[in-house]
């Protein structure tokens, strides 16, 4: 018996299955608008997935633990998929992420992982409650090693989703968090649809402070980050400036060890 030949939307449809069976963040992945948004921690993605999940070709967004793919992982797992099933080479679809200010950023996961249901004495909230710490030791403890490090510590950082695996932006376009409507307007364009955003994952309000010397150690653990940062502009676009950076060090790629995150 000759092999059958698949279709393209048998194709697709390996390709997903292929994709939640291996990856473990969460991703939108629109096919016949090339478009791709991943979702970095703390930066209001959530609420966009929420408004247009239901368009997208792809989503992998449960359970709450496998969320926040990489645009490194994008292409090593799914990227062959796309190019050899239904001829889509790189090149053809974009990237699209956010990034917050690296203090702004911690601050929200600080807020975040103070709320009260985390300070229940169970087994998989220990080191993940920050209610009992100020911000300025919440802080401190950001730089430790991360195997050193509490759970509540070990974040990748304010823009992991969006490099690649040489340790530079692998993404097309990355907004700002203060930039968040132009962005919407970006995907609104590309999708060819009005987007509304819930309001999601509203974390406790909590006074955030923190030392000189202190604030001056994060701008120093995160100046790849914050050179990024530096030169973002309100279309997003990712110029030869932003490609030209990298780096150093060990790149880690998940989000966070302690839970899967959620928007401030």
């Amino acid at each position: 018996m000759s092999p059958r030949l698949l279709r393209r939307d048998d194709l697709i449809h390996a390709a997903t299955e292929h994709l939640n069976g291996c990856l473990e963040t969460d991703v939108l992945y629109f096919h016949k608008e090339k478009l791709v948004i991943l979702c970095q921690p703390k930066t209001g993605t959530t609420s966009l997935h929420e408004a247009i999940g239901g368009d997208a070709s792809v989503v992998l967004n449960t359970p709450p633990q496998l969320k926040h793919l990489t645009y490194n992982k994008f292409v090593q797992t799914f990227g062959p998929w796309l190019e050899r099933g239904v001829k889509f080479p790189r090149r053809r679809y974009t990237f699209v992420a956010v990034m917050r200010e690296p203090v702004d950023w911690l601050s929200s996961w600080y807020r975040y992982a103070s709320r009260e249901s985390l300070a229940v004495a169970k087994k998989k909230n220990v080191g993940r409650y920050t209610g009992n710490i100020s911000f300025e030791q919440f802080l401190q403890d950001t730089m430790l090693p991360r195997d050193e490090a509490p759970a509540y510590a070990r974040m990748a950082g304010p823009c992991s989703v969006a490099m690649d695996k040489k340790g530079g932006i692998g993404v097309d376009y990355l907004f700002r968090y203060t930039d968040l409507d132009a962005m919407v307007e970006f995907v609104s364009k590309k999708l060819d649809r009005s987007i509304t955003l819930p309001r999601q994952n509203i974390s406790v309000q909590k006074e955030v402070d923190a030392s000189a010397e202190t604030i001056r150690r994060i701008h120093e653990k995160y100046a790849f980050e914050y050179d990024v940062y530096s030169k973002l502009t309100p279309s997003g676009v990712v110029g030869q400036d932003i490609l030209s950076l990298r780096k150093a060090g060990k790149i880690t790629e998940s989000a966070s060890e302690s839970e899967s995150a959620s928007d401030d």
